[in-house]
């Protein structure tokens, strides 16, 4: 096929990609369409991405696309979430604090709350019973979002499209530090994932991926101070940036440059907390969550074959996690790819993998394109079949159909890449 011809085809795919998404618009409350849109452009993602790699994109049809794609995440903007009620938390916990009263402090049920509730809130909070596990700097977005847009999602998304642009710039820049062509950083600007994960459905997790994206492109770009700071703030919104720290500290040659690598970012997350930490924090509601949530796990439902505590599969889990980490820690691999494979890897061993989780290691995919993270991040739209069945049938049950469907095909592509050394090639950094 001439590369005229593949250019074509690039663009007619994503175009269908595209106005894929754009049905769920017309009939927004519809669970199955919401399953079923979710897959099919997941499906149509892969065949992106492929023609992605076979086509030239020129920096002016790279700049309309991103423009295209980031206007059509405008559209989803007045979208009420219907894949989870996550953002019904968030909306309270902004409620909350509109009125002055520590998050941490008591739960959505509480009688000393009784003063907030609405028709509304807290009757659709997940779990009214325990309290808030969001940290400080989802908080602030949750109190100004209320206050922009009230009881609904319109507040929280007005940031998310102003995050997301933070993210594709430090992608862009990124990309240029690292001499890879910019077109790479479509893999994550047309994932069908953000669209359902963040622009429909709300979800906090990419003001830290942001964040985390910024902080990295700073630190390559020896802006390292700043880029501290800006990890502080992504820990603030969830811990999951704690993981790059090791391989920061390793990274700098003298101790001094060291030591700030760990602490600037711990100083700056601690901060964060000083406004609460007197009165109540959401340790025992995260130990909580640690301790006892499942979901979609890879290793924890392989072991969970053999083991049936729960407790015992966590530590293996844990163990094995580590294990790979030393070894990540030890090895002479490019640091980028270092930062991807620790949060990859806390994926697969983690007991609890929703598909917004995932945009933690998505971030890196334009810069190390594993196709094996490429295959996850489409794959995990097959787990939207349980939230089907939860809300039709109030139960929630995972489908072994589909763990096989998202992980047999994932191993043997990880499998793959590690023979051919995919994460020891050619140096990036």
């Amino acid at each position: 096929m001439s590369n005229r011809k593949t250019s074509h085809l690039f663009f007619s795919i994503l175009l269908i990609l595209i106005l894929l998404q754009t049905i769920f618009l017309f009939n927004s409350g519809d669970i199955r369409l919401y399953s079923i849109l979710f897959i099919s452009s997941s499906l149509i993602y892969l065949i992106f991405i492929f023609l992605l790699n076979k086509c030239d994109v020129n920096q002016n049809q790279l700049f309309l696309v991103i423009g295209v794609l980031l206007l059509f995440k405008i559209l989803f903007i007045n979208t009420e979430p219907i894949g989870s009620d996550d953002y019904y938390r968030y909306i309270w916990d902004g409620k909350v604090q509109v009125n002055g009263i520590n998050p941490y402090l008591f739960s959505p049920e509480d009688s000393t709350l009784r003063f907030l509730h609405s028709e509304l809130l807290p009757e659709k909070v997940s779990y009214p019973e325990i309290k808030t596990i969001y940290f400080p700097v989802s908080q602030w977005l949750f109190a100004i979002s209320y206050q922009i847009s009230g009881e609904n999602a319109i507040g929280l998304k007005i940031f998310y499209l102003l995050f997301e642009l933070l993210l594709l710039v430090s992608l862009f820049y990124l990309l240029k530090q690292f001499s890879i062509n910019t077109k790479y950083i479509l893999i994550y600007a047309a994932l069908p994932l953000i669209t359902f994960q963040f622009f429909i459905d709300a979800h906090i997790d990419i003001v830290g991926a942001a964040f985390l994206i910024a902080s990295l492109t700073l630190y390559f770009y020896n802006k390292k101070l700043l880029s501290y700071v800006m990890l502080g703030l992504s820990i603030s919104v969830k811990p999951t940036g704690l993981l790059l720290i090791p391989f920061l500290f390793q990274n700098e040659q003298r101790m001094y440059n060291k030591l700030k690598a760990v602490f600037v970012p711990l100083l700056i997350f601690i901060l964060t907390f000083l406004p609460y930490v007197f009165s109540a924090t959401p340790i025992d509601t995260l130990i909580n969550y640690t301790a006892n949530w499942t979901f979609n796990g890879m290793v924890y439902n392989f072991l969970n074959i053999f083991f049936a505590d729960n407790l015992t599969i966590r530590i293996l889990c844990a163990i094995l996690f580590l294990v790979v980490l030393l070894f990540l820690f030890t090895s002479k691999m490019d640091l980028i790819k270092k930062f991807y494979l620790s949060l990859f890897l806390l994926m697969i061993f983690s007991p609890v993998v929703h598909p917004w989780y995932l945009i933690w290691f998505a971030i890196f995919l334009p810069i190390v394109r594993s196709f094996s993270g490429i295959y996850l991040v489409a794959a995990v739209s097959l787990t939207s079949i349980s939230v089907v069945g939860y809300q039709l049938n109030s139960t929630w049950q995972e489908s072994t159909i589909v763990l096989l469907a998202e992980y047999i095909p994932l191993t043997l592509i990880l499998l793959y890449e590690i023979l051919n050394k995919k994460f020891v090639g050619k140096r990036i950094d």
